[in-house]
């Protein structure tokens, strides 16, 4: 069954009803492979914490899934934003951690073109993901500074457009 979004104002006891029984459903359903030991490892997890009153364990696990989540649709939409100035800096190395990402690009001296897309690209994808404590800090080099790409960013490979080389 696939839930169907609705707005606030849709919120009509039909709406809540169909939505509790369709979570009513889906429990039950986890019952049952609890039950018959098929269900996959890690909602057997999930409930195992949950019925030994484990709630560090479980609200851990949501944190870490939340974070994935998070920095992943972070990391996608920059990523999209800078494509979509239809300029590409020189380099662009990332670091990935818990709440932020480090962007490092290298721009061809004076691009201001480049350095604008990568703030602007920033700024739009902080504002989408600041209010969940994610957000992205860009550091911006010329070529001339000559300046390496830290060992700990991960580089990606641009061949003119933005997609990875192989």
């Amino acid at each position: 069954m696939e839930l169907t979004k609705h707005t606030e104002g849709q919120l009509t006891n039909d709406v809540i009803s169909n939505w509790f029984d369709d979570l009513l459903s889906r429990i039950s359903v986890d019952k049952m492979m609890m039950e018959t030991q098929t269900a996959p490892p890690e909602k057997e997890q999930f409930y195992k914490n949950a019925i030994n009153d484990d709630h560090d364990a479980n609200y851990n696990m949501l944190r870490v899934q939340s974070t994935k989540y998070f920095i992943s649709k972070l990391l996608t939409d920059y990523i999209q934003e800078l494509a979509s100035f239809k300029v590409v800096p020189q380099k662009l190395a990332f670091e990935l951690s818990e709440a932020k990402i480090l962007v490092w690009g290298q721009i061809k001296d004076g691009d201001e073109s480049a350095e604008d897309a990568l703030i602007l690209s920033e700024a739009k994808a902080n504002s989408k993901y600041n209010n969940y404590g994610f957000y992205i800090s860009s550091t911006i080099v010329e070529e001339s500074d000559s300046l390496p790409i830290p060992p700990h960013y991960h580089e990606l490979k641009l061949d003119g457009r933005f997609s990875v080389a192989h």
